[in-house]
């Protein structure tokens, strides 16, 4: 399963958390795997596009860790907060599209097997 963190702090979303994938290799060899590899790839894209625009557009270096089924931002501080909000505010509402896609295709609780987007106050 895909685990999506949003910490914010108000309004404001300052860093996230991304692990895990959206099925098992047996899973993948089935219809309904395909479909939710989509979701995986469509997380890992979104996510990533994040970071790059960060680092290309807006010219700041956001520290981050990434490896094969996780992504994490580290907390943001001072002007990178509010410079990065279009980004961020852009992949929350992102995710959610994607999730309420999910739910109307496969059902909530099918969904939830697979993906899951939670925000964190901090």
């Amino acid at each position: 399963m895909i685990k999506i963190v949003l910490q914010k702090k108000g309004d404001n979303i300052i860093a996230f958390d991304i692990s895990g994938h959206g099925v098992s290799q047996a899973e993948l060899d089935s219809a309904t795997g395909d479909a939710y590899d989509l979701v995986c790839n469509t997380v890992s894209v979104l996510s990533q596009s994040i970071i790059i625009g960060m680092e290309e557009v807006l010219h700041i270096e956001p520290q981050y860790s990434i490896k094969d089924g996780y992504l994490s931002l580290s907390p943001l501080e001072g002007k990178s907060i509010e410079l990065s909000q279009v980004l961020l505010k852009t992949f929350e509402k992102s995710l959610e599209s994607t999730i309420k896609s999910l739910d109307i295709s496969f059902g909530c609780k099918k969904r939830k097997e697979y993906i899951n987007l939670i925000e964190k106050e901090v």
